[in-house]
């Protein structure tokens, strides 16, 4: 499946989550229950299949990747040692779209991908433009001297409405930060189940 670019508040109504790589700001969820006819009177019950594709559909939709990158975050994340579930979290955790909008360099997900793919943004004073690239603890990311973006990066920083800073960023001069240790659990800002994840993609 490509990557959404539909009403962002229908996917928000229809997981019935805030999903703030998505939408920052809190949804207006004055109608409470999934869009569409029979959104107000419909209240089957969630199968388990329907449980586990729900909270799947939550982890792709706030980091905006597609099914076919989840699914090659997922097959890394159980080959590797540990819990599979925190594993994948905090692989897309450590992309750089999503830690740029964490910095608050970016008022979206979306919106960081492309400022990464436009080559405004530097990784240990290299330009990188590959918003999958993949972050350790160490690496220094500052605005390029060149980029046109760097005012408007200065302006999103204070923007009120940004996330709190995880604790695996720290804040460093001229608007750059550095990640400092691997994201914990605790810093995934999205409301999910990573254990029905992992059943949903265990049976497949």
């Amino acid at each position: 499946m490509a990557r959404y670019l539909g009403p962002r508040l229908k996917i928000v109504r229809r997981l019935g989550t805030p999903l703030p790589g998505l939408m920052r700001t809190d949804p207006d969820l004055r109608r409470p229950y999934p869009p569409g006819q029979h959104g107000p009177t419909k209240r089957a019950k969630l199968s388990d299949y329907a449980l586990r594709l729900r909270e799947k559909q939550k982890l792709r939709f706030h980091y905006g990747v597609s099914e076919k990158q989840l699914r090659r975050y997922v097959a890394k994340a159980f080959k590797a040692k540990g819990n599979p579930g925190l594993t994948l979290l905090t692989s897309l955790e450590r992309r750089l779209d999503s830690a740029l909008f964490r910095a608050g360099y970016a008022p979206s997900i979306s919106a960081a991908r492309q400022m990464a793919r436009h080559g405004h943004v530097t990784v240990n004073g290299r330009k990188v433009d590959i918003p999958s690239y993949s972050l350790k603890a160490g690496d220094v990311i500052a605005p390029r001297d060149t980029s046109k973006m760097k005012e408007a990066i200065g302006q999103n920083r204070q923007d009120p409405n940004n996330l709190s800073l995880p604790s695996y960023l720290s804040v460093l001069e001229d608007n750059s930060f550095r990640v400092t240790v691997a994201p914990a659990r605790e810093d995934i800002p999205v409301i999910v189940n990573e254990q029905l994840i992992v059943e949903y993609y265990s049976g497949k």
